[in-house]
């Protein structure tokens, strides 16, 4: 018989004395990488960030001088109020559009393992593409839809990408369908988790749907909601594909995100150091509503409520 000599976790889980001595030497592969790959372009971006720096010639300290011309750069300024519009357009759409859907495919229809695939498709689709399709379908006079609101009746052929009025609103309608795919699976398994029998017995006292949904359904799936919701803000934040393809910015400034700003900056500008503050700024700006919403969790997360 083999002794098992090691000690025992928390859990109960034994470790032994030779999984302890080799588990560094396992792990090394994928710290590595994440050194690689995460943490030495993190500390060389907040290195350049403090320099006036080209791409090319000598890296010239600069101090926190980025850091305030950052915060008083009236395009940079433009970008983040373009941004946070974005944000408060796309995060609410996309929140009510999955979980729309995931209660309709999560009934009794016929076809709905066919409408799943469907809805799903845009998760795997490229974003440029995605984005190259809805710029024809939003073409002011061959698009599909203004065919389609003309063939209804509506004759005015809107400019929806090249009118200030209307390409913020194209650019958010193409997020919020592209952002559905993955986040109707997360909305669709949370529900899938709610236990049948408490609706069932919530119905034979006499409540309707929409009493079951807002007592029964939607309290326990919030914490599948407030995932989405932090998810989806973090990436709305970071848009840019959509934007390059789509509008480029314009008109004018209309649709100039902070994202397309900082990379403009750095590979059309050439100006690394400022490109990087901005970089930076934006990442104190996500966190910052990322804490808050982490903080306020426990007003409405049914899981985190005492």
């Amino acid at each position: 018989m083999t002794r098992s000599s090691g000690r025992r976790g928390r859990k109960g889980f034994s470790i032994t004395r030779l999984e302890a001595r080799y588990a560094p030497v396992f792990l090394l592969p994928a710290f590595s990488l994440i050194g690689l790959f995460q943490l030495y372009p993190m500390v060389s971006g907040i290195l350049i960030s403090l320099t006036d720096w080209n791409g090319f010639a000598e890296q010239i300290p600069v101090g926190l001088s980025n850091y305030s011309a950052a915060l008083f750069d009236a395009n940079f300024q433009t970008a983040m109020i373009n941004t946070l519009v974005y944000v408060l357009g796309c995060v609410p759409g996309i929140v009510v559009f999955s979980l729309l859907f995931a209660t309709l495919l999560n009934q009794k229809i016929a076809g709905k393992g066919f409408f799943r695939a469907i809805y799903y498709l845009p998760a795997i689709t490229s974003g440029v593409s995605i984005a190259v399709i809805w710029r024809w379908i939003f073409h002011t006079d061959l698009g599909l839809l203004n065919m389609t609101l003309y063939g209804l009746g509506i004759k005015n052929m809107f400019p929806w990408l090249v009118n200030s009025r209307y390409a913020m609103t194209a650019i958010i309608i193409t997020s919020v369908w592209k952002g559905l795919g993955v986040n109707i699976i997360l909305m669709l398994a949370g529900l899938q988790s709610v236990p049948y029998t408490l609706n069932e017995a919530a119905s034979i006292d006499g409540a309707g749907a929409w009493r079951r949904f807002f007592s029964i359904t939607f309290p326990m799936i919030s914490p599948t909601i407030f995932l989405v919701i932090v998810m989806t803000m973090i990436n709305s934040f970071q848009v840019f594909d959509t934007v390059l393809t789509m509008t480029r910015g314009g008109p004018g400034n209309a649709t100039l995100v902070a994202v397309y700003h900082i990379y403009r900056t750095a590979f059309e500008n050439f100006k690394m150091g400022f490109a990087s503050a901005m970089a930076f700024i934006l990442f104190g700006a996500i966190m910052l509503v990322t804490v808050i919403q982490w903080t306020i969790r426990t007003r409405w997360v049914y899981s985190e409520m005492e």
